[in-house]
């Protein structure tokens, strides 16, 4: 009887702990957030307002390492560009913060974190910007 309840114990305290923190899922997830997060990661969809940018956004990638490193980048019109710097989670883990090399910093919110989704939002200067990635 004692072995149950530990068992018990043990699979309450993990699904508390993975429950779902995003508006958008997943409810439950085995993998800490920072692994998921972790990666290569392109755009699906990009909106402003509500507007689809998607097509403007096309060949920008993300790339996320466990070490809290970034790199964006991005060809648009010919021209390459790339950022780097460090992110991690704040906000109890509902945002993720950008830190740039050159020292500033963007904050989004988490709406979706998943193995496979992955989509963040901001909003600046009263326009939101919903970042829909998907894993490379």
């Amino acid at each position: 009887m004692k072995k149950l309840s530990i068992l018990f114990a043990a699979f309450a305290v993990l699904f508390l702990v993975s429950c779902g923190k995003y508006e958008e899922g997943p409810s439950l997830s085995l993998r800490s957030k920072a692994s998921r997060i972790d990666g290569s990661w392109k755009v699906e969809k990009y909106t402003e307002d509500g507007t689809d940018l998607t097509s403007d956004y096309a060949t920008l990638t993300f790339e996320f390492t466990k070490d809290g490193s970034f790199t964006i980048s991005d060809n648009y019109l010919g021209q390459v560009f790339s950022e780097t710097g460090s992110w991690e989670l704040t906000s109890n883990n509902e945002d993720l913060t950008f830190t740039f090399s050159d020292g500033t910093t963007d904050v989004y919110k988490i709406l979706r974190l998943t193995n496979s989704d992955f989509w963040i939002s901001q909003t600046y200067s009263g326009i939101t910007d919903v970042i829909h990635l998907k894993a490379k």
